[in-house]
């Protein structure tokens, strides 16, 4: 099943939740070859960067806890690494492609977590053989959830706020960051620009910033203060990626035709603190 769009996408995303504790139970062959298929099936992404994922098995300790994730996973040992070469849109492109992955294991009763801060790049660098022209910013479990989740899994969950999110007039816009837009008037759009509402960043930060336009919309990122520099991979970037495959996937359901573009539509009365990314356009007659 390489294509999400036969797939009832709303119900996957609404589904899919970050898990940390886990079973013993190990992933079966025959789902740990769906998820590589899934992946050698993968489309090129918005930036044409080199992108790769490989499956990773690692060890655990008589606690449970899995070496390289400083305690922060517990149960799990097959784990998928994302992998991109070093360039312009290289986070965004990883981001876009990682959560294709991640709701396809979701569509098939696997449990995920991203991670792009909390796990030893060194150990999964090893693991994979990485490159010096390439980055390993995420890797994510897949296998299955335990019924309750740990004090640890406990506490991220908690203190990322994840059911906290942005309304519509905070995030999505129509021409200008000055009128904001909300789902009365969002027509055909309504449902990918909900999709990207419901998709999961870096501490629940929801970066992304979307303005409508005449046939495309075009997506900002607006950076947290302080944030960029408090780890090593730029997550924020990442996090805009997943909001592209989230908004791409459903409106490929709503619309007979669209792509990605990179040309700066030069909006007036931008925000010191937002910078262009994307813009998808679109038919808007289909």
């Amino acid at each position: 099943m390489a294509d999400l769009t036969n797939i009832p996408i709303t119900d996957i995303i609404k589904k899919r939740k970050s898990w940390r504790t886990y079973t013993d139970k190990p992933v079966e062959i025959e789902k740990k070859e769906q998820v590589l298929q899934f992946i050698a099936n993968l489309k090129k992404p918005p930036f044409n960067s080199a992108t790769r994922f490989e499956m990773v098995d690692l060890d655990m300790n008589f606690t449970g806890k899995v070496s390289g994730t400083y305690g922060v996973i517990k149960g799990a040992e097959t784990f998928i690494a994302g992998i991109v070469g070093k360039g312009p849109g290289d986070m965004e492109d990883v981001g876009y492609l990682f959560e294709r992955i991640i709701l396809f294991a979701t569509a098939i009763d696997l449990d995920t977590c991203w991670m792009g801060a909390s796990f030893s790049r060194e150990l999964f660098a090893e693991k994979i053989t990485l490159k010096p022209e390439e980055t390993l910013p995420v890797v994510s479990p897949i296998g299955y959830r335990a019924g309750r989740r740990s004090l640890t899994d406990l506490v991220f969950h908690m203190s990322a706020g994840s059911k906290n999110r942005k309304s519509w007039p905070e995030i999505f816009f129509y021409r200008t960051f000055n009128e904001s837009l909300d789902k009365s008037s969002a027509g055909k759009l309504e449902m990918p620009f909900e999709m990207v509402r419901l998709a999961p960043s870096a501490v629940n930060k929801q970066p992304w910033r979307l303005v409508e336009d005449d046939n495309a919309v075009h997506f900002f990122l607006k950076r947290t203060a302080g944030f960029k520099s408090m780890f090593t991979m730029d997550l924020q970037r990442i996090d805009m990626g997943i909001a592209m495959c989230h908004f791409e996937i459903a409106a490929n359901i709503t619309f007979k035709s669209g792509l990605w573009k990179i040309e700066n539509p030069d909006i007036p009365y931008v925000p010191k603190d937002v910078e262009y990314i994307a813009s998808w356009k679109y038919l808007k007659d289909n």
